[in-house]
């Protein structure tokens, strides 16, 4: 298992290296990288709705 983890590390890292670069050579733009690295990119909040895993009792949320 700590493979896959020190394998995941090396690749996040190479990653990261790739986007810096695309930065400095102007390729893209912070926002638009931003964008690209967004993890849930094209899905829609009101299907998926994200809840709290604990909800205390003072507090009451409201799903939109």
């Amino acid at each position: 298992m700590s493979d896959l983890l020190k394998n995941r590390a090396a690749v996040k890292a190479l990653s990261r290296e790739r986007d810096e670069e695309r930065l400095r050579r102007g390729e893209v733009s912070p926002s638009e990288l931003q964008r690209e690295n967004l993890a849930f990119l094209g899905f829609r909040k009101d299907v998926i709705r994200f809840e709290p895993r604990h909800k205390p009792d003072s507090v009451d949320y409201v799903q939109i």
